[in-house]
């Protein structure tokens, strides 16, 4: 699925991949990010900033989606967050609706 995100004024374009029972999130604004939040275990995202490359934990708190692929259609409701060295950058929720 693929989307643009409006947020200050700027559009940044999403894509959404859904891969059995996890969700790839990519974006592509000024950073490009680029997450894996699976359930069942903790992913690294490799953060580019302008001082180098950070490696971040991503922790899935909670993953719930259905999807039909045939329509397509469904909704998917994520929370999770980002660590640093054990340390919480911060905490998200997404939720999403499309038909």
């Amino acid at each position: 699925m693929r989307y643009l995100e409006h947020q200050n004024g700027q559009e940044t374009p999403v894509q959404v991949k859904f891969e059995d029972e996890l969700v790839r999130l990519r974006r592509r604004g000024s950073v490009e990010t680029n997450l894996f939040l699976d359930p069942h275990q903790a992913t690294i995202m490799r953060y580019r900033t302008q001082y180098g490359i950070l490696n971040l934990d991503v922790v899935t708190e909670s993953l719930e989606k259905k999807v039909d692929v045939q329509k397509p259609a469904g909704q998917v409701s994520v929370k999770y967050q980002l660590k640093q060295a054990g340390q919480i950058i911060g905490s998200y929720q997404l939720e999403l609706q499309f038909a």
